[in-house]
């Protein structure tokens, strides 16, 4: 116990973060470390948690429901998001979003062969992993488009038993999925890099000494830090007079942790 201890202080101390926890674990507002709020009127910081990135992943097998294709690609989606839940990426149906998973034109599934019942089926499914385009570009440089591109081309079993022409698509998708996955859930480690989300909440940050536009102020001056992708206020207190942020930034840019840097903004005159 005493070295995962030590592992998960050192963690938070290169984030400059509390803990990290998936969305599900957490509400709004918890945090890690219980204490007493400090006698101060100035912002401060509380509850630093960092997230799991978002990744979309979009299959397209096309509009008609009863396509092998289509099918295809329902398969193949489901097999995809288990894998990436199973490594701590949380999975999303719409932006916002950090990673995009999507295919590269449509999935494609046709009939190789037909011998009476027996159905034999090729899949075609052409992948790419990269980076949303708000996290693309650094401020004050141009980074490169990150992306990870690969064609996964298999033939699926003979399929036995029934004249189900289903039974011939799946055995197509159980020959891709497993690779398929296993790739993709790779590539999104290597694009997302030195991503992180993190959310945090900021206690007096609400009206803070009469100034209605605190909140808007630390949300442009956060946004304006180099390194720093996107800034927003999710959800505000007005009984706490505290605001819960969501920062996404390149972990790379602050050694000293993100929350850390923070106190160096004189802009943001938390107090400490």
């Amino acid at each position: 116990m005493k070295k995962f201890a030590l592992i998960a202080a050192v963690a938070s101390a290169l984030s400059g973060c509390v803990s990290y926890v998936s969305d599900e674990e957490v509400k709004p507002y918890s945090i890690s470390d219980v204490k007493s709020a400090p006698a101060t009127d100035r912002p401060y910081v509380e509850g630093a948690t960092l997230r799991p990135l978002r990744v979309l992943v979009s299959m397209d097998g096309g509009k008609d429901e009863g396509a092998p294709a289509f099918q295809l690609s329902g398969y193949l989606q489901s097999h995809l998001e288990g894998e990436l839940a199973k490594r701590g990426y949380r999975v999303v149906y719409d932006r916002p979003s950090e990673i995009l998973i999507s295919t590269c034109g449509l999935v494609s599934c046709q009939l190789l062969n037909q011998r009476g019942s027996r159905v034999v089926y090729k899949g075609d499914v052409d992948l790419q992993v990269t980076r949303e385009a708000f996290v693309n570009k650094m401020k004050g440089e141009q980074m490169k488009d990150v992306v990870a591109r690969r064609r996964f081309d298999m033939k699926g079993r003979e399929s036995r038993g029934r004249p189900d022409v289903s039974d011939g698509i799946k055995s197509v998708a159980d020959e891709i999925a497993p690779e398929l996955s296993k790739w993709a859930a790779e590539s999104v480690t290597r694009v997302a890099g030195a991503l992180e989300r993190c959310e945090f909440t900021v206690c007096n940050g609400w009206n803070y000494r009469g100034e209605e536009e605190y909140p808007s102020r630390f949300v442009r001056t956060v946004n304006a830090i180099r390194g720093v992708y996107d800034c927003r206020v999710i959800q505000t207190d007005n009984v706490r007079r505290s605001i819960r942020v969501e920062v996404i930034y390149e972990r790379d840019m602050f050694p000293e942790g993100f929350v850390n840097s923070l106190y160096t903004v004189r802009e943001l005159d938390l107090y400490r």
